[in-house]
């Protein structure tokens, strides 16, 4: 019979426990519940327990009938960096010892307080030149002592503290088996986007968006009722339409109609409650949807051969009515909620239709990544060597002669290296160490630069959309007024967004032509495409005078377009750069 194990989520509102089998084969899930954290106790993955908190989950997992001593925390946090990377294929488990070898090449950081974990990507290369594909990870270990001092205020065993990747990973590497696959974890203020790839993860992303303030928009209006709590609010995004899709192509076509005929007459609105109230909840949701649709561009945009599959939410926020509808028209590709995965049996083990919050929860017992407190991993290797040394007997000479023959050797290579030299590469492996502890403070400047130009890149990319040459207006008219001919009567103007309609009266058509001549001389014109698009000859019956009616159209240049500088003749004709060339 499987050992159990208690695995728990810390989230900002909620606390999501699963009572689940720890590493076996086949997966049961037992009990599953969330707990409401009252007080804020959890910031960035870093967790300050208070005793209301604690006495809370301490009475759910009695009225659960919990009685598991075992605990494995899964957590998400931006500081907890992670780093794809390439070793030799040496034994399994001496890929350890080659990590933390490596480890100041991966993190530039002060290693010293932190804790490191990988979990094998793949192997890469023929047989006799194979690597491992390793994704590594480094977890603060000021991180992990509030959650070791939970479990000893809740008398349970820290089993493992898995990465809220890897859980969700282990859950869907064989549903993922063929072609390139996107999961996205929707929580309640960030998000968690990652790839698997032929059952491999290749590549994850946080998101500095969620759904908070989706359910502050829904807990502040009476529209759907009194929405105290943010349980119930989840269940109010669950069940009612407050997530609605902009009909794009109503959009487009009535673009095209003001196009055509000008801009209508703006018509007025009653804006009811419930109006106010969708438009609060959309405008909560874009910057999510964004942050999301901005990730998968950018792996898509770095990644050759087959296109993304399919891509899965999960998480809290995934169950919200229209959300995978309203994501799957921004990224234009099909999105669908993660329901099922092979090998496990989820619409059996969770009798609640809604139970993509708990995903990361149910895979953490699986594998997990076991990152541990410096004291306690002493404990266990120390443990472990003496009991070592008491399956092998006392024949201490073997040993003896072992460590002799490394001692000697190593006292041979030292004396190889120049002393001097060895000195000066000691000083500077120090100075470069201290001056990487010094700039630690820096990763989360850097980490705020990186997100400002983000933002940067996106408004500007937003500004650039809605620039347009009717924006100008005020030059094509001032060109109007100072080259076109006198005797040209304008009779009525139009302009939209691409081009310019003149309807005018000249005497001839010769004055026809030379009006045409003129406006294609404009900066602010196509000069190639100024074309006559009707033409009429009226004579007065009365006065006998003669008239031509004609009507002439023409593309604005392109936003930005900035005319060639003239360059002045020369005394012969030539330009200047003629007489230039002329004189080298």
């Amino acid at each position: 019979m499987a050992s159990r194990a208690i695995t728990i989520e810390i989230g900002y509102s909620l606390t999501k426990v699963c009572e689940v089998d720890y590493k076996a084969k086949t997966h049961r899930i037992y009990k599953s519940f969330t707990v409401a954290n009252g007080a804020e106790i959890i910031n960035d993955g870093a967790l300050n327990a208070t005793p209301e908190y604690v006495a809370n989950l301490q009475r759910a997992l009695a009225v659960n009938h919990v009685k598991t001593k075992q605990v494995v925390f899964t957590i998400t946090s931006s500081k907890i960096a992670s780093r794809e990377v390439m070793i030799p294929f040496v034994k399994e488990n001496r890929i350890a010892d080659v990590v933390n070898a490596n480890a100041s090449d991966y993190f530039p950081v002060d290693l010293s307080q932190y804790q490191l974990s990988y979990t094998i990507l793949g192997t890469v290369g023929e047989k006799n030149s194979q690597q491992y594909k390793l994704m590594v990870i480094a977890v603060p270990a000021q991180l992990l002592s509030g959650y070791y001092e939970l479990a000893k205020a809740l008398k349970l065993e820290v089993a493992a503290i898995d990465y809220a990747s890897n859980s969700i990973y282990q859950v869907m590497k064989e549903e993922c088996a063929k072609g390139k696959h996107m999961i996205v974890k929707i929580d309640e203020r960030s998000s968690l986007v990652m790839a698997v790839e032929d059952s491999v993860m290749t590549f994850t992303r946080n998101v500095s968006y969620g759904v908070e303030e989706v359910m502050e928009a829904v807990m502040s209006t009476l529209c759907w009722g009194e929405v105290t709590s943010v349980e119930q609010a989840i269940r109010v995004l669950q069940r009612n339409e407050c997530i609605t899709l902009e009909d794009k192509s109503k959009t487009e076509h009535t673009e095209t109609e003001e196009a055509h005929i000008g801009r209508p007459e703006p018509q007025p609105t009653v804006r009811t409650a419930k109006t106010k109230a969708l438009e609060d909840v959309m405008d909560a949701i874009v910057p999510l949807v964004n942050g999301i649709s901005r990730v998968i561009d950018y792996y898509a945009s770095r990644t050759s051969g087959e296109g993304i599959e399919r891509i899965l939410i999960t998480g809290l926020g995934a169950d919200f009515k229209g959300m995978s509808e309203l994501l799957a028209q921004e990224v234009n590709m099909p999105v669908s909620v993660l329901k099922e995965a092979a090998g496990w049996n989820l619409m059996r083990n969770f009798k609640n239709e809604c139970f993509s919050e708990y995903i990361a929860c149910v895979g953490a017992a699986v594998a997990p990544l076991d990152f541990k407190q410096e004291a306690e991993k002493r404990g266990k290797e120390k443990k472990g060597k003496a009991g070592s040394s008491a399956e092998k007997g006392t024949n201490w000479a073997p040993l003896a002669y072992s460590i002799f023959g490394v001692g000697l050797a190593a006292a041979a290579a030292l004396a190889a290296i120049p002393m001097v030299g060895y000195a000066k590469l000691t000083k500077t492996n120090m100075e470069l160490k201290t001056q990487a502890g010094s700039l630690e403070d820096i990763i989360p400047i850097y980490n705020e630069y990186v997100a400002v130009q983000t933002q940067r890149a996106m408004v500007g990319a937003m500004y650039d959309a809605t620039e347009s040459r009717n924006e100008e207006l005020e030059e094509f008219l001032g060109e109007l007024e100072d080259k076109l001919p006198s005797n040209v009567n304008v009779i009525s103007f139009s302009s939209n967004t691409f081009e310019i309609s003149i309807n005018m009266k000249v005497q001839t058509k010769d004055d026809v032509g030379e009006t045409v001549e003129q406006m294609r001389t404009f900066h602010s014109l196509v000069p190639d495409k100024v074309t006559v698009t009707s033409i009429v000859e009226e004579e007065n019956e009365e006065s006998g005078e003669h008239a031509v009616n004609f009507t002439v159209t023409a593309p604005y240049q392109a936003v930005g377009y900035e005319p060639p500088e003239e360059t002045e003749d020369t005394e012969d004709g030539g330009t200047d750069a003629d007489a230039a060339a002329a004189a080298e």
